[in-house]
């Protein structure tokens, strides 16, 4: 068994997409299949601030690749993968052996902690199909805590510092359950009502997205160009033309899902219902668009939970984000 570092001509010359692609078939991987150029950006990402590394073996029986994220200063486990007639030969324990060393020898050059882990942040998604549902996540948001993956990882000093349930509605016969009707009337007699988002119209979004301290929502909904131009709709609790929220934006991907960015409430607006009401309105909306089902996931401790229960989402999947820090 020879390990080595890889560029993508040779991991092209292993083979490795075929060995994913073989996974993922016989569902050994509940990965949704891609074009072989799409396989390979995922282990060779671009980025000034990321930098992938691959090691694989050179006759092809395995191969695992992570990065260091600069911007986020955490460095991610992406894939560790090997043939099903190979295993237990203590390929894969090599292969994620030299992938941690280089990746912690450049932390300790750069004076930071080493450890690598599985979890959402990392930038590389796969996109995932949900086992018994016609359905997909466009993100695996950790490792599988029934597969052998979590297992192996677990024998080899990662520990779960986080759970994430994938949750998963149909839409094909939602309605809205009639507390979310009465509390929306309820609202509406307080002068808080629910409405597409016009930039025009509309006051303080920008302040509350501020607020609320999520840049990933800060670049998804400011960048979205406004409905009145063309944009996807964002949905809006509002009170006197003032935004207090916001959910979105409404749209359905090609395999039917209804897109969900996530779901926020201003600080001032907070102990009312609205988050229940406005997420019911976001399902309502992508009904009405044509979205088949909606997919999304949370932290197991995240008091959001409630808010997707309350829709009548179901938990279809559990991932669990590992670590490991060099002791």
């Amino acid at each position: 068994m020879t390990v080595r570092k890889m560029n993508k001509q040779y991991a092209k010359k292993c083979k490795f997409y075929e060995l994913f692609l073989e996974a993922v078939r016989s569902q050994e991987l509940l990965f949704e299949e891609m074009e072989e150029e799409e396989f390979y950006s995922k282990l060779y990402p671009q980025g000034e601030k990321i930098h992938p590394f691959v090691f694989g073996e050179e006759s092809g029986s395995g191969f695992a690749c992570g990065l260091i994220d600069e911007e986020q200063n955490r460095n991610f486990l992406t894939l560790v993968l090997v043939k099903k007639q190979d295993r237990r030969k203590g390929i894969g324990r090599e292969l994620l052996k030299v992938l941690e060393k280089e990746i912690f020898y450049e932390c300790r050059k750069e004076g930071k902690t080493p450890a690598l882990e599985i979890s959402f942040y990392n930038p590389v998604t796969f996109s995932w199909k949900i086992p018994a549902y016609n359905a997909n996540h466009p993100n695996m948001p950790g490792t599988d805590r029934e597969s052998y993956a979590f297992e192996f990882l677990k024998f080899l000093g990662y520990e779960t510092f986080a759970i994430q349930n994938i949750y998963y509605l149909s839409l094909s016969e939602y309605i809205p359950d009639q507390k979310i009707k009465c509390k929306k009337e309820e609202l509406k007699k307080k002068g808080i009502t629910f409405e597409r988002y016009l930039a025009n119209q509309h006051l303080g979004m920008k302040e509350v997205l501020k607020r609320l301290g999520n840049p990933f929502w800060e670049k998804e909904i400011l960048s979205e160009p406004v409905a009145e131009d063309g944009g996807r709709p964002i949905i809006v609790p509002v009170r006197e033309n003032r935004v207090l929220g916001f959910t979105g934006p409404v749209d359905v991907e090609k395999s039917g899902r209804g897109y969900f960015a996530g779901i926020g409430i201003d600080t001032s607006a907070r102990g009312h219902g609205l988050a229940k009401v406005l997420f019911c309105e976001l399902c309502s909306c992508l009904k009405e668009e044509g979205a088949r089902f909606m997919t999304l996931f949370t932290g197991e401790n995240n008091p959001a939970r409630n808010i997707y229960e309350a829709a009548g989402f179901c938990i279809v999947k559990s991932f669990a984000n590992m670590r490991k820090t060099e002791k």
